[in-house]
């Protein structure tokens, strides 16, 4: 009885943990090119190490969206041996880059925090799939539970957010991101009437 439960609800986890594997890698992605933004456009970009790093973060964000959006697209995991070993790859980079201490801004260092937790997501994800892939289990081709892969797509999305939002807000990009509330209000000062209510029209004391 058991067994015939596992095995009914097995392409229901398969399929809950490809998705989690491709969120994770596309977030990655996303703080990758983040990185990639910092070091480039940076005030230190002139300097032969950043300027490097900054392609490698670039090559690396642009292939996790590009796996990540193929493997959606395919829904299965594409290029398994490839991808673990290019996720081991980066996810063992982000460890030297804050060992070493190469990034001087606090911020970037949180963002290479950010970028390695989703990569070891991915990572595990994926392994777990190719084994999964490698025995064959009985179950494996059959159909997902709609009902609760949509409460596990759900839960990886909260999952991988958590972790994603923190980097992308230490990147450069989310430093210098206007708050919500302060689209659309004039700046301060503007006409040289500021924030002086005797300068506003129609003010009277």
């Amino acid at each position: 009885m058991t067994r015939a439960m596992e095995r009914s609800n097995h392409p229901t986890l398969r399929a809950a943990a490809l998705l989690f594997v491709y969120f994770a890698a596309m977030a990655a992605g996303m703080v990758e090119l983040s990185l990639a933004a910092g070091y480039l456009t940076g005030a230190a970009s002139v300097t032969t190490g950043v300027v490097l790093a900054g392609v490698a973060t670039l090559a690396a964000g642009l292939a996790f969206l590009a796996w990540s959006l193929w493997g959606l697209h395919r829904n299965a995991l594409v290029l398994p041996r490839y991808a673990i070993s290019a996720l081991t790859l980066a996810a063992a980079a982000h460890v030297a880059v804050m060992a070493a201490g190469i990034t001087t801004q606090r911020s970037l260092d949180v963002s290479h925090f950010a970028a390695l937790g989703l990569t070891l997501m991915a990572l595990a994800g994926a392994g777990w799939l190719r084994r999964q892939h490698k025995t064959n289990d009985g179950g494996a081709h059959g159909q997902p539970r709609t009902g609760r892969l949509l409460a596990a797509a759900f839960g990886a999305a909260v999952v991988v957010a958590s972790v994603a939002t923190p980097g992308l807000a230490a990147s450069m990009a989310g430093q210098h991101a206007v708050p919500h509330g302060e689209h659309g209000q004039a700046p301060s000062g503007e006409n040289g009437q500021g924030s002086n209510p005797a300068l506003v029209p129609g003010h009277h004391h």
